[in-house]
């Protein structure tokens, strides 16, 4: 026997025995799942092909609301004033639809949330993004006057085909479908010097004319009514109670009103008889009405509605004095109890709205509450308004609006949900300032139940009835007035 053989058994002998102990260990991390094979796609493996589509983005206080394709182009290859960024993940798909090779130096690519908050904080600051980011604190400008967010996306050129093997990423793809225009006025008083002008010109859709196409694109109308609908008493042309005839209710058809708000201190001026009057004119034309109706059960309760697939909850409240309040056995509105009209904020009626909303909650996809509040001609909203839009949100509410003040007020992000505290007077005859005579229409667009753009578009009341959108100088000073009174860095 060679001494070098039996040394080489040996040496192989505890080479079997290690590799077995190694195989074992080896064997028990796979069977732990402690090590993960990557398996490399099949060639078979199923492709997706989808349209993705972009948004240019900007701060939300930007004056400019479009930008030709080919100046946002030269943007890209040549730089402008403004700080460029574009969407890191999707940085080689937008250089395909600009058709060029190459982005000029100072384009930054990031993530898309750092992207939204870098325009958030910075006003000077233009982003390509994917649609999914959208962020209803930021702005969505136009493309050559196309916005994707007006549904017909024939014409809109930020798209592109792709290709995934993601099944779920191709099912995010965006789908106008499951876009839904929440259109939203403030103070509708048709009484007064508007009852008037309509009877002079015989016209009782007159003070809807030139904003009735902008209205009734929605889906969803939604206008605070600040006027009983009766024919039992001719409308008075002054004093501080408002009446208008029945047959008034063809302008709120013309302007595709789907939802009014009761809860004011004028629906009820003219006594329960008349109010009764207003809630069958309303059911007969098939408009829905909340914060308002025959006892405190229908005056109180959420109002839901369905739309594009979604359950749509409304809430609406009145803090301002001399309305009738509803009773168990009486007509009336909803109320609550807040500063000014009220000595102090009362924690009773604040819970009832947290509950009313937590229930909506339950029952909806989303959540808009309303409140009849403020002081009236003052852009600021007070804390007792701040402290029942806070309390909303946190309760479920997707969205808060305010009227009452016949003046438009600051916003304010909070959660990231917006709270407009007032949209100012859409019809009235305030002839007597500028201020009183302006103000916007809110276009809240939601994508199934994300809010993902608010668009605010200012108009100018004329000839005590009628509102007409303003010119870019006239835009400005009223975008400026409520900027200028916004509570949070992302409307300032």
């Amino acid at each position: 026997m060679k001494i070098g053989n039996h040394k080489k058994y040996h040496v192989s002998k505890t080479a079997l025995i290690l590799g077995a102990v190694f195989l074992l260990i080896f064997l028990t991390f796979v069977i732990a799942g402690n090590f993960k094979f990557e398996r490399k796609p099949k060639s078979d493996a199923i492709v997706y092909e989808y349209e993705q589509y972009y948004l240019l983005a900007s701060h939300f206080t930007d004056d400019v609301d479009t930008m030709p394709f080919s100046e946002l182009k030269d943007a890209l290859v040549r730089g402008s004033g403004q700080d460029m960024f574009v969407s890191l993940e999707e940085k080689d798909n937008i250089k395909r639809i600009f058709g060029i090779e190459n982005y000029q130096p100072k384009v930054r690519f990031a993530k898309d949330r750092d992207i939204v908050n870098t325009l958030i904080d910075n006003k000077n600051s233009l982003a390509i993004i994917p649609f999914r980011a959208a962020d209803s604190r930021i702005k969505t400008l136009g493309i050559d006057n196309k916005k994707l967010w007006d549904k017909s996306v024939e014409g809109y050129p930020l798209h592109i085909k792709v290709k995934t093997n993601d099944k779920y990423k191709s099912e995010g793809a965006f789908d106008k479908n499951k876009l839904t225009l929440l259109t939203n006025i403030g103070d509708v008083i048709l009484g007064r010097h508007v009852a008037y002008k309509m009877k002079a010109y015989n016209d009782y859709t007159h003070p809807w004319l030139k904003l009735s196409g902008l209205l009734s694109k929605a889906d969803i109308t939604f206008a605070d009514l600040e006027t009983p609908l009766s024919d039992r008493i001719s409308p008075p042309d002054e004093g501080m109670s408002f009446i208008a005839p029945q047959k008034s209710i063809a302008g709120l058809k013309l302007g595709g009103v789907d939802v009014v708000a009761l809860a004011n201190n004028h629906s009820t001026n003219y006594g329960t008889n008349v109010f009764g009057d207003t809630l069958d004119i309303l059911n007969k034309s098939e408009i829905k009405y909340v914060g308002g109706g025959v006892n405190s059960t229908e005056a109180y309760k959420p109002l839901i509605i369905e739309r594009n697939g979604l359950r749509w909850a409304f809430v609406n409240y009145n803090s301002i004095i001399g309305a009738i309040n509803a009773t168990e056995t009486s007509q009336g509105v909803a109320k609550f109890g807040i500063k000014p009209w009220a000595e102090t904020d009362s924690p009773e009626d604040l819970a009832m709205i947290k509950k009313t909303i937590i229930e909506a909650k339950k029952q909806a996809d989303i959540v808009v509450a309303e409140f009849h509040w403020g002081v009236e001609y003052n852009p600021n909203p007070i804390q007792s308004q701040i402290d029942v839009a806070h309390a909303a949100i946190e309760s479920g509410a997707n969205l808060v609006l305010g009227t009452h003040p016949h003046v438009v007020q600051g916003m304010e992000n909070y959660q990231n949900t917006p709270i407009l505290y007032s949209l100012g007077n859409f019809i009235f005859d305030q002839e007597w300032s500028i201020e009183t005579k302006q103000g916007v229409v809110a276009e809240t667009y939601f994508y199934n139940k994300k809010l993902v753009n608010v668009s605010l578009i200012p108009y100018q009341i004329e000839d005590y009835n009628q509102p007409r959108l303003t010119n870019p100088t006239e835009s400005k000073i009223i975008l400026d007035r409520i900027f200028g009174a916004s509570l949070s860095k992302d409307y300032k």
